[in-house]
C-alpha cells in the first residue's frame, strides 16, 4: 500500500505509527458504513482504497507535506534519536572512524607542515633551491658557486628575488664563558626571498651587503630572548661576536628559521673576486630564489641550463662541464626542506589511507548488519509511500552525522598525534617544522569524513535502491533469514579488510627485516663507545692562523687522552655520519696527463690526527698512518682508502705515488692504505673513495674531537668541554653527540616507517579481527534454525564447530590470496623507492599469513563454540 512520504517521519515510535494508521483506517470504514455498507464490506473496501495517495493527500495535504529543508531537519532529528537508541553501535562506529580519520589527520598535518607549508615562509611553492649535479661522480651538491648565483639572479623575467648564504659561527661571552652561536652570512635579499618580515627593526639594505661596510646583524627570536631577555629596545644596540662589534638592526619572528637552527644573520658582503668566471665550479654557497608567479620549476630549469651553457662556452669551461656531467638545477623549497623525511611521509600517508579504508569497511559491515535488523522499518516506510531517494537520504544523513562526530574526535586528536609523530623523528630532521591545525588540515579532515561517509553509506544505499520494489512487511520478522545478497556484500567487506591488513603486515615485515639488515651493515669502523664534540673555530685571526689551529687541536687531543675513562682521543673533520655534508673535490695524479674531455679524479677528503685509526678502529692495510712528525713544515703526505686505490691504481701499489699538487708545498705522497668506511649513511653509500690528510698540514674552520671509552660515552661530555676551554677559552663546543647515535639516525626514515607501520598494521589487524568476529557471529545467529535442525537430525558438535570455523578460514584464505597479489606489487614499488630494499618477501608473506590465519581462527572460534553448544530444541522453538 502507499502512503504520503512524510507520514513516517511525523512519529517517533512504531507504536505511534500503528495507531495513526489504525485511526485513518477506522475513519474510512465509518464513512463507508454511514453510506450504507455492512461493516465487513466497508472494511474490505477501505483496505482496498487505503492506498489511494491522491485521496489522502487531498484530505491532509496541509498536515503531511513539508518543505525539503524541513524534511532534512526531520531526518537529522530522527537520525539522532536512532543513534541514541543504539549506543553500542554508535560508540563503536564513532571510535572506529575516529581511529581512521584521526590517523589520516595526524599524518596529513605532518605532511602539510613538512612538505607543503614550512613555517615562516610566504608562498613556499614559489621558492626554489639551486643544486649542482656531477653525473660522472654520481654527486649531488646542495650548493652552487657565486657565478651561478649571479647568473640566476640576472634572470629577472623568471626570478623575483635571489639570495645566497654561507654558514658560519661566532662565539659570544656570556657570564665570562665563551658560548657558540650558529650564524649565517646572507645577501641582503635573503629575507625577501622567504617573504619574512621582522617583528622589530628591519632587515639588511644593499649598502650593508658590501665589503668593508659597517657590521650589522639580525637576530632570531630565540637569540633575542636568550641574549637580551626579549627587551624591545634592542634595536641599535651592539653585540660582540668573535670580539667584533655588530649593530643590531632587526629581530625576526619566532617561526622563521632559514637556515634552520641559525640564531643570527649577518651580511655576506662577497668580494668582486668571488664573481670571477674561474669560480664557476667552486660550489660553496646555498642559493634560494623566489620565482615569478605562474613559472614552474621545469621552465626555470630549462632557462638556467640554457643561460649557463652559453656562459660556459664563452669562458671555455664547457669541455670540463661536459666530461664531468656538470649541471645546475632547482628544486622546490618544500622538497629540499623535507630531505630524507619526504619518502617516509608519503609511504605513511598511503598506509593510513589503507587503515581508513579498513575502518570504513568495518563500519560498512556494521551498517549492513544494522540495516538487516531495520529491514522491517524500511518495508513499512516503503509501504507508506516513502521513495527510495528519501530513504537513501535518511541513511546518508545518519552516516554523515556519525562521520561528523568521528571527525570532531579526529580534528582534536590528529594534530596532537602529528606532534607526537615528529617527536619520534631525530631533532635534526624535525627541526623547523611546526604542526598545527590550519585551514588546509580542516579541509582535508572534512574531505576525509565526507569520503568515508560516502564509502560507508553507498553500499547500503544501493542495496536499498535495488531491493526497494521487493521490500515486504514481513521482512525483518523473527523468522527471517539473511539473504545470500546480504551475506555476499558483508563477506566482500571482510575479505577486503583481511587483504588490506595482510598488505600492511607484509609491509611491516619487509621494513623490519630490511631495517635489521641495514643496522647490521658494516660501517668500516666501530661506533660503539665513541663520543664526538664539534668545535667551530671562532675569531677572524684564529681562523687564518694555521699554526694556532694545529696547536689547539694537538693540545685538546692530548688533554682528552689523559682524562679518566678515555682509552684514546683524536680529532677529525668531517666526522663520519655527520648530518652536515662532508667535503669532496677533484685531485691530480702525478704523471696522468690532463685531458679536458675526461673529468679529473674525485673523492671525499678527511683531515685527521695521528690517533684517529686507533680511536675509530679502522684497519691499516698497507704503509703507515700519520705521526706527530707530519707537521706543516714537513713534506705533504696523504693516506687513501682501499676503494680509491682499486679505482685509480688497479693491480698496482699506490704507495709512493704523488697526488693533489699544491703550488706552495708541492705534491702529497701516498704513504698508506686503510680500510673502506661509510661516511654518510647506512641506507645508501655515496662515498667514492677517501683521501686522508694530517690535521697539522691543512687549514680548516672546525674540528671534531673524538674520545673512545668502555663505558657510557655520554659521561665524557664535560671532559670534552673542559679540555677545549682549558686549551683556548675563546673556543667553544657547539654540539656533543654519540657517534653510534649519528649512525643510527642515518636510518631515521626507515625506522620511522617501520615503527609506524607496526602500529598501523596492528590497528588494521585488530579491525580485521573485529570484522571477522562480527560477520561470523551475525551469520551464525541468522543460521540458528538451520543449525538446530542439523543437530536435531544427528549432526555432532564437532561438525558444527568445523562448519563455522571453515567459513571464517575460507574468508581469510580468499583475503590472503588477494592480499598476496597486492603485496607483491607493493614490494616491487618499494624496491624502486628505497635503496637496498627487498630480499625477504617470501618470509614476510608467510609470517603475515600465519598471523592472519591464527587470529582469524581465534575470531571465529568464539561464535563457533557458541553454536556448537546450542540446544536444538530451544533453537527450533525460537524459530
Amino acid at each position: 500500500m502507499k502512503w504520503p512520504r512524510q507520514l513516517f517521519f511525523r512519529h517517533r515510535r512504531y507504536d505511534d505509527l500503528a495507531v495513526s494508521i489504525h485511526e485513518h483506517l477506522e475513519e474510512k470504514i465509518d464513512e463507508l458504513i454511514e453510506d450504507g455498507m455492512s461493516r465487513k464490506e466497508a472494511t474490505r473496501t477501505a483496505r482496498r482504497e487505503f492506498g489511494n495517495v491522491t485521496l489522502i493527500e487531498e484530505r491532509s495535504r496541509e498536515e503531511w507535506q513539508c518543505p525539503k529543508l524541513e524534511s532534512i531537519w526531520e531526518d537529522l532529528k530522527y537520525a539522532l534519536r536512532q543513534l541514541l537508541q543504539a549506543p553500542g553501535f554508535t560508540v563503536t562506529v564513532i571510535l572506529t572512524l575516529a581511529l581512521g580519520i584521526g590517523a589520516n589527520t595526524a599524518i596529513f598535518s605532518v605532511v602539510n607542515a613538512v612538505l607543503q607549508h614550512p613555517a615562516g615562509v610566504d608562498h613556499p611553492e614559489r621558492i626554489a633551491v639551486l643544486n649542482t649535479h656531477y653525473t660522472q661522480f654520481n654527486l649531488d651538491i646542495p650548493d652552487v658557486s657565486v657565478p651561478v648565483f649571479a647568473k640566476a639572479a640576472s634572470l629577472e623575467n623568471q626570478v623575483e628575488a635571489a639570495a645566497i648564504e654561507s654558514s658560519t659561527n661566532f662565539n659570544i661571552l656570556h657570564d665570562g664563558i665563551a658560548e657558540h652561536i650558529s650564524a649565517a652570512r646572507v645577501s641582503w635579499k635573503w629575507f625577501q626571498v622567504f617573504g619574512a618580515t621582522p617583528i622589530l627593526g628591519r632587515t639588511f639594505v644593499p649598502d650593508e651587503d658590501q665589503p668593508n661596510a659597517g657590521q650589522v646583524a639580525v637576530l632570531s627570536y630565540g637569540a633575542w630572548q636568550s641574549i637580551f631577555g626579549g627587551q624591545r629596545d634592542v634595536i641599535g644596540r651592539s653585540l660582540l661576536l668573535d670580539s667584533k662589534s655588530y649593530r643590531i638592526v632587526g629581530v625576526m619572528r619566532n617561526d622563521f628559521a632559514w637556515p634552520r637552527s641559525y640564531q643570527i644573520w649577518v651580511p655576506i658582503a662577497l668580494p668582486e673576486s668571488a664573481f670571477a668566471p674561474k669560480q664557476v665550479f667552486n660550489e660553496n654557497y646555498q642559493t634560494v630564489l623566489r620565482l615569478r608567479p605562474g613559472l614552474t620549476i621545469q621552465q626555470f630549469n630549462a632557462e638556467i641550463a640554457t643561460k649557463m651553457w652559453e656562459e660556459l662556452r664563452q669562458q671555455d669551461g664547457s669541455r670540463y662541464a661536459t666530461s664531468s656531467g656538470w649541471s645546475v638545477y632547482a628544486v622546490k623549497l618544500t622538497e629540499f626542506a623535507a630531505g630524507s623525511l619526504r619518502k617516509p611521509l608519503y609511504v605513511l600517508f598511503g598506509v593510513v589511507v589503507l587503515v581508513l579504508l579498513i575502518a570504513a569497511a568495518n563500519v560498512a559491515g556494521l551498517v549492513l548488519a544494522r540495516g538487516s535488523a531495520r529491514s522491517r522499518e524500511f518495508a513499512i516506510r516503503a509501504a507508506l509511500g516513502a521513495s527510495v531517494g528519501r530513504m537513501m537520504q535518511q541513511l546518508f544523513i545518519e552516516m554523515l552525522l556519525l562521520a561528523c562526530l568521528a571527525t570532531c574526535v579526529g580534528v582534536a586528536a590528529g594534530p596532537a598525534l602529528g606532534r607526537l609523530l615528529l617527536l619520534m623523528v631525530p631533532q635534526r630532521l624535525a627541526e623547523g617544522f611546526i604542526v598545527r591545525t590550519d585551514l588546509a588540515v580542516l579541509i582535508f579532515t572534512a574531505g576525509m569524513a565526507l569520503m568515508t561517509s560516502l564509502i560507508v553509506g553507498l553500499v547500503p544505499a544501493f542495496r536499498m535502491m535495488r531491493q526497494y520494489r521487493r521490500l515486504e512487511l514481513h521482512d525483518g520478522g523473527r523468522s527471517a533469514t539473511v539473504s545470500l545478497d546480504k551475506q555476499r556484500i558483508r563477506r566482500i567487506f571482510v575479505i577486503g579488510e583481511i587483504a588490506l591488513a595482510y598488505l600492511l603486515l607484509v609491509g611491516t615485515g619487509l621494513f623490519l627485516v630490511n631495517l635489521g639488515k641495514l643496522q647490521q651493515g658494516n660501517t668500516g669502523f666501530n661506533s660503539r663507545g665513541l663520543l664526538a664534540g664539534k668545535v667551530q673555530y671562532a675569531g677572524e685571526e684564529f681562523k687564518k692562523n694555521q699554526q694556532a689551529q694545529a696547536a689547539f687541536v694537538r693540545g685538546t687531543v692530548d688533554r682528552l687522552a689523559l682524562q679518566p675513562g678515555v682509552r684514546a682521543a683524536a680529532a677529525v673533520e668531517p666526522l663520519p655520519f655527520d648530518p652536515e655534508p662532508g667535503g669532496s673535490n677533484t685531485f691530480d695524479i702525478e704523471g696522468n696527463p690532463k685531458n679536458a674531455d675526461n673529468p679529473e679524479p674525485h673523492s671525499h677528503l678527511t683531515y685527521a690526527t695521528p690517533d684517529y685509526l686507533t680511536v675509530m678502529q679502522i684497519p691499516l692495510l698497507a704503509g703507515r698512518w700519520f705521526t706527530d712528525d707530519d707537521r706543516k713544515t714537513a713534506p705533504r703526505v696523504v693516506v687513501i682508502d682501499q676503494r680509491l686505490a682499486h679505482k685509480y691504481w688497479p693491480n698496482q701499489n699506490p704507495i709512493g705515488q704523488h697526488l693533489d699538487s699544491d703550488s706552495a708545498n708541492g705534491w702529497a705522497t701516498v704513504v698508506g692504505i686503510v680500510g673502506n668506511i661509510r661516511s654518510d649513511s647506512l641506507e645508501t653509500d655515496t662515498t667514492d673513495g677517501m683521501r686522508y690528510y694530517p690535521f697539522a698540514q691543512v687549514d680548516d674552520l672546525m674540528a671534531n674531537f673524538l674520545v673512545r671509552t668502555d663505558g657510557a660515552p655520554g659521561r665524557l661530555a664535560p671532559a670534552i668541554k673542559h679540555a677545549v676551554n682549558s686549551v683556548d677559552p675563546s673556543q667553544a663546543v657547539s654540539t656533543i653527540t654519540s657517534v653510534e647515535t649519528l649512525v643510527s639516525d642515518s636510518l631515521a626514515g626507515r625506522r620511522l616507517i617501520a615503527w609506524m607501520l607496526t602500529a598501523f598494521a596492528s590497528l588494521a589487524l585488530l579491525l580485521a579481527v573485529i570484522g571477522i568476529y562480527a560477520l561470523i557471529s551475525y551469520v551464525t545467529t541468522q543460521r540458528t534454525s538451520e543449525i538446530g535442525i542439523r543437530m536435531a537430525l544427528g549432526a555432532q558438535r564437532s561438525s558444527i564447530l568445523h562448519l563455522v570455523l571453515w567459513n571464517a578460514l575460507s574468508w581469510v584464505a580468499i583475503g590472503l590470496a588477494v592480499g598476496s597479489l597486492m603485496s607483491l606489487l607493493a614490494s616491487a614499488l618499494l624496491n624502486r623507492l628505497f635503496a637496498g630494499f627487498g630480499g625477504s618477501t617470501v618470509s614476510s608473506l608467510l609470517a603475515a599469513a600465519m598471523i592472519l590465519i591464527i587470529v582469524g581462527g581465534l575470531a571465529g572460534l568464539i561464535p563457533a563454540r557458541r553454536m556448537a553448544s546450542l540446544d536444538p530444541m530451544r533453537a527450533l522453538r525460537a524459530e
